[in-house]
């Protein structure tokens, strides 16, 4: 099995205690059967998707039975046919409490090749003494501090208002558009904020969501677009989380994950390396895993095990709402022009429609 540092199944890691001991449980009923685990990068000559190419094509000997991919990994994975279709192995119906979003996951090319997991999401943090009940509107936030990631090169909390709006990503011929009239309702949403007082120029200062989730941590902000991986690492009694607002108030989120998948080996037992995924995806298993590792399982039947009660409702609407972010390729296309239109907004440098337009014609531009 090979896994990304941050899935470690040792005491380095959130949850990572937790997948050890799950591995050694299926060790225990297979007992001629040892799991042995490798831990790859998510970057760089020795990453995982880079290890498998690598390995595929000049020491096939090497190659695991089992690799946990990224969203865009497994695309690239299955298009190289480093991994094979899941088909045979999964009974029909068997993704029936699988969320919308991770089965698209699943099937980047509309086939099946992996099995979702773990997720995570854009979430809103914010004090609960200061607002009883979640904004579902960005007009409902009307005292405190809002800080959102405005330095993000990806552009996704603008992105997500625009999505939220029905904003197209391709036309018909499919290539990148951005559409200048929604873009520029989406911009007006965040200057109307900075107007009012509640969204400081200072948002533009901080590049993920890290940084935000840091300055909430640090009582400078009262509200905060964060990762949901954040807010379950550290809740507490008067910090809540819910959806990011939109202008309508219309539920909506973005939010990515990680799927196993079964690598193009000449094992004789692949079928028993589908038992070792069915074995952690089992809602049992992946409920007790996904909340030690602060992360969303992708499927519903997990989030019954989750022992607090206010997480799981929380975990569930994001999760139901839930659509996956543009691939990685169309981010760094679009995700610069989005991130300099918010950038001249809130900064008085242009209109929305003037830093929409620009945004757009950037992105058109062949």
């Amino acid at each position: 099995m090979w896994l990304p540092p941050q899935f470690a199944p040792d005491e380095t890691t959130p949850g990572g205690q937790v997948l050890a001991e799950q591995l050694a449980q299926f060790e225990q009923a297979h007992p001629d059967l040892k799991v042995e685990v490798r831990l790859k990068s998510l970057a760089g000559p020795g990453s995982l998707l880079a290890s498998l190419s690598t390995a595929y094509n000049v020491a096939p000997a090497v190659l695991p039975d089992v690799v946990a991919l990224n969203r865009d990994d497994l695309n690239a994975a299955a298009s190289a046919g480093l991994v094979i279709p899941l088909d045979n192995f999964i009974a029909p119906g068997s993704l029936a409490d699988y969320y919308p979003f991770a089965q698209t996951l699943s099937q980047p090319k509309g086939q099946l090749v992996g099995l979702p997991f773990a997720a995570d999401a854009r979430v809103l943090v914010y004090k609960t003494d200061v607002y009883p009940a979640p904004p579902q509107m960005w007009t409902a936030i009307t005292t405190g501090t809002l800080v959102i990631p405005g330095g993000e090169p990806s552009g996704l909390t603008l992105l997500n208002e625009y999505l939220a709006r029905g904003g197209p990503l391709a036309d018909p011929s499919g290539k990148i558009v951005l559409d200048t009239e929604l873009l520029t309702e989406a911009l007006t949403d965040f200057q109307t904020a900075q107007k009012s007082g509640v969204l400081p120029l200072s948002t533009l200062a901080y590049s993920d969501t890290a940084a935000t989730w840091q300055v909430f941590r640090e009582r400078r902000a009262t509200l905060a677009v964060t990762s949901a991986q954040n807010f379950l690492a550290e809740n507490n009694r008067v910090t809540a989380a819910a959806l990011v607002p939109t202008s309508s108030g219309v539920p909506f989120a973005l939010a990515d994950g990680w799927s196993w998948a079964l690598v193009n080996t000449a094992t004789p037992h692949p079928a028993l390396a589908m038992e070792l995924i069915q074995w952690l995806i089992a809602p049992a298993q992946l409920s007790t895993w996904t909340l030690a590792a602060h992360l969303l399982p992708a499927r519903s039947a997990a989030l019954d095990g989750w022992s607090d009660g206010s997480l799981a409702p929380f975990a569930s609407d994001v999760l139901s709402h839930a659509q996956l972010p543009p691939p990685a390729d169309v981010l760094a296309l679009i995700g610069p022009p989005l991130q300099r239109a918010l950038d001249e907004v809130l900064t008085g440098r242009a209109t929305p429609f003037t830093a929409a337009n620009s945004a757009s014609q950037a992105v058109s531009t062949p």
